[in-house]
């Protein structure tokens, strides 16, 4: 019997850090939280995008396929939900910022 080979393509899981060093090198950073949490504070990086979770299956394609691009949330699981959603569309380049915002302020990453 010949063997299923099953690819399973998954977002790479990256720390505030190495989101920081990304962003500073040009790499995209979409923020999937409601417009709510976004007003109130949100990540200052050089390429934002604000695209929350609820309008994400009307407004993926506004999201690049074909270069990296960091998701993040407020603890990262909003932003795993995107990811997973995002590769069903043939997404490959995503990168999953883990603990998400809450993280981000720990590490003393730049919020607006």
């Amino acid at each position: 019997p010949r063997k299923l080979k099953i690819i399973m393509i998954s977002a790479e899981q990256i720390c505030p850090s190495d989101a920081w060093k990304l962003t500073q090198e040009g790499v995209l950073l979409v923020d999937v939280r409601e417009t709510d949490e976004v007003s109130q504070e949100r990540y200052e990086v050089s390429r934002y995008m604000h695209l929350s979770l609820s309008e994400l299956p009307q407004r993926f394609r506004e999201i690049p396929n074909d270069k990296k691009v960091i998701i993040a949330c407020r603890s990262g699981i909003r932003s795993q939900k995107a990811i997973d959603f995002l590769l069903s569309q043939g997404y490959e380049k995503l990168c999953n910022l883990e603990g998400g915002i809450l993280a981000w302020k720990e590490q003393e990453f730049p919020i607006v």
